[in-house]
């Protein structure tokens, strides 16, 4: 699977260290709905605005997680799959590592009402489907104040540029 991008403290934060923390894997997505709109997060605790996905857990494959994360957090099916590639963060301010894979999907059902986890209710995370110019704009725009911010931004707007190679060569717009 194509790298797209690696982020550690010197590139994001100016600061020099690695973690040698075990990775983290995680599986998401840049979510198209059938009629065309675009799965976006917000995570009101935080303003915080991501892509779809989470983590891979024991045992689980990408694609079993990325379907479970999707399903938990849109309702939505994954019919369509496309591997847009990884991002691979190394945060030695979190000691943390971390290895997202991304996919292209696109959701022809949406099955029923998300499934958000205690954790994800606690800190008012909420589904937004919006158009492809939004969720750039919402994903690559902000000016985070935090390292954790920081990274989700730089690694969700990797994966955004891919989407959009992917979907220039293919003549189409988001």
């Amino acid at each position: 699977m194509k790298k797209l991008k690696d982020l550690n403290d010197s590139v994001l934060l100016g600061e020099e260290g690695l973690s040698n923390h075990t990775p983290r894997l995680a599986a998401r997505a840049v979510l198209r709905r059938r009629d065309g709109k675009y799965a976006l997060m917000y995570t009101e605790k935080f303003d915080l605005y991501s892509l779809p996905g989470g983590g891979v857990e024991k045992g689980e494959g990408l694609i079993d997680a990325l379907k479970r994360e999707i399903f938990e957090e849109t309702g939505c099916s994954c019919d369509k799959i496309r591997v847009l590639g990884y991002v691979y963060e190394n945060r030695a301010c979190h000691n943390f590592t971390q290895k997202s894979f991304y996919f292209a999907v696109k959701a022809e059902k949406h099955i029923e009402k998300n499934r958000l986890t205690p954790k994800e209710r606690a800190v008012n995370v909420k589904l937004l489907w919006v158009p492809y110019e939004t969720l750039v704009k919402k994903i690559t725009e902000s000016n985070p104040e935090t390292a954790q911010k920081k990274y989700i931004q730089a690694r969700d707007a990797a994966a955004l540029e891919e989407y959009d190679k992917w979907l220039k060569s293919r003549g189409q717009k988001g």
